[in-house]
């Protein structure tokens, strides 16, 4: 007998997949080139949400800091919801299926965008590791001084960059569906 965990995971899994082909997102997901489209959307709106903590960083505290970013949260949020929508649709839910629910090449497709994901959010805290080591030995201390309010929206905009960069990589790497055979 399975746990109580386990029924409302796979009630789940059933009411995604019956939500997978939803004809309504068909003309905007039916090509490659309409998907990478969708993830430079979802690009933008992860910038979008990067951009914010630079505006946090230069303005905070400050209510214009606060105002802006909000502003820019909401943009994100309109952008974001409808491209993963749409991409989780494209790709077949291949980022949030459990494993059992996939075939070799969707697990194999999946891996890959972890990876690279993976490769990719390290290389970005490389990166923002260089800028603190950087700004720190400019500023003549071990120290940084670091606004408050970017501790929270920093997390957040780390998560969700985590969380739906896998899926933006499938989005751009999905190939169209071979055509349907027609009878003559």
């Amino acid at each position: 007998m399975k746990g109580w965990w386990a029924r409302q995971r796979e009630a789940q899994e059933r009411r995604q997949l019956a939500r997978l082909d939803d004809p309504r997102t068909l003309r905007w997901r039916d090509t490659r080139a309409k998907r990478q489209r969708l993830v430079v959307a979802g690009a933008g709106a992860l910038a979008l949400l990067w951009a914010g903590l630079v505006v946090i960083w230069f303005l905070a505290p400050s209510d214009t800091a606060r105002n802006v970013y909000i502003s820019m949260l909401f943009v994100a949020f309109a952008i974001g919801v409808f491209v993963v929508g749409v991409l989780q649709q494209a790709t077949g839910g291949i980022t949030t299926l459990s494993p059992g629910r996939l075939d070799e090449r969707q697990l194999d497709e999946r891996n890959r965008a972890y990876t690279t994901a993976h490769l990719a959010t390290t290389a970005g805290l490389v990166v923002l590791v260089a800028l603190s080591l950087q700004a720190g030995r400019t500023s003549g201390g071990l120290t940084i001084t670091i606004p408050l309010a970017l501790i929270y929206p920093g997390a957040f905009t780390l998560a969700v960059t985590h969380l739906f960069l896998p899926l933006l990589i499938v989005g751009w790497r999905l190939p169209d569906p071979p055509p349907d055979d027609e009878d003559d």
